[in-house]
């Protein structure tokens, strides 16, 4: 690993870009974003750095570049039209101690830019060392599409409540996983009932689901795809694919399918249950899956009862 992710701190920090053309407008809208002091230098500006500008969020210097300007920052982005220049500001600011991030040219960075996924607080991030922006933008669209709207909700709502509940409950980690076990990635209004009820030590509703081991997970929708990553057990006769195991939770425990399982007991102990059974072995267990009343995975939809 070459490239080490980090997350900055960005309530004092102090970045100037340098260039004023559609990429550094690119950048200073992804940064705008955060609580970073943000600093445009170029002596001539799109209409989008301007928009910026005028709501008061970065400051304009209508300059060419000279090193001092680097001056009483902490970080420095380089996106100018000049490969040349753009190296240039790069030398100064390492000479500075400054991390620097040259754009379209990762030799010449200290520092390179992930895709972002925002949920924020939740934020994911996404690189490739540089070697293949294609792929990392693809990736991003795939999360984007996966992880909930409500996250960052969410992940709020957490925070605030996580030290009343470190403070209150003797197994706080408890709490939160039979809250997540209920909730799922989702806010909605009956989240803070979920969270009262994991707090009193009840589990929620169990739940078992069904899938053919044939089913291709990639185009199951996407409340599919949060079921499977909220899984206490699987059950199969047989290895997973290696497609549907991606999409698994990695720590849900991995059993042998065998019809004297007592699931009944684990869905009244609120586990979320996963049967991996072909559509031959649905036919030979259809008594004991119809007791079940299994939800249903297949491409694109998932059903919550039996058929």
């Amino acid at each position: 690993m070459r490239y080490f992710p980090l997350f900055h701190d960005t309530q004092n920090l102090s970045v100037v870009v340098i260039g004023g053309g559609e990429v550094a407008a690119r950048k200073l809208a992804l940064w705008s974003r955060t609580e970073a002091h943000l600093t445009v230098i170029a002596p001539r500006i799109v209409p989008a750095i301007e928009t910026l500008i005028r709501s008061g969020r970065i400051r304009h210097l209508a300059q060419f570049y000279h090193d001092e300007q680097l001056n009483g920052h902490q970080g420095v982005i380089t996106a100018t039209d000049d490969p040349a220049l753009n190296r240039t500001v790069s030398e100064h600011a390492r000479a500075r101690g400054l991390w620097v991030n040259v754009v379209d040219d990762p030799e010449a960075c200290s520092v390179i830019t992930p895709a972002i996924v925002d949920r924020a607080p939740v934020v994911v991030a996404i690189g490739s060392e540089g070697g293949a922006p294609v792929l990392v933008r693809s990736l991003r669209a795939l999360l984007e599409g996966v992880l909930p709207a409500t996250l960052g909700r969410l992940a709020r709502f957490i925070g605030e409540q996580r030290p009343r509940v470190m403070r209150e409950q003797a197994q706080p980690r408890a709490v939160w996983q039979r809250f997540l076990s209920d909730n799922g990635l989702n806010w909605d209004d009956h989240t803070p009932a979920r969270l009262s009820r994991a707090e009193r030590g009840q589990n929620g509703p169990g739940r078992c689901w069904l899938i053919d081991p044939a089913s291709d997970p990639t185009r199951l929708p996407i409340a599919a795809l949060e079921v499977l990553q909220g899984l206490d057990g699987l059950y199969s006769t047989q290895p997973l694919p290696d497609a549907l195991e991606r999409f698994c939770r990695r720590d849900a425990e991995r059993h042998r399918f065998s019809p004297e399982t007592d699931f009944a007991a684990k869905l009244s102990e609120g586990e979320q249950i996963l049967l991996v059974l072909s559509a031959a072995e649905q036919a030979q267990y259809a008594t004991e899956l119809a007791q079940l009343k299994p939800g249903r995975f297949t491409p694109g939809a998932m059903t919550l009862a039996a058929d």
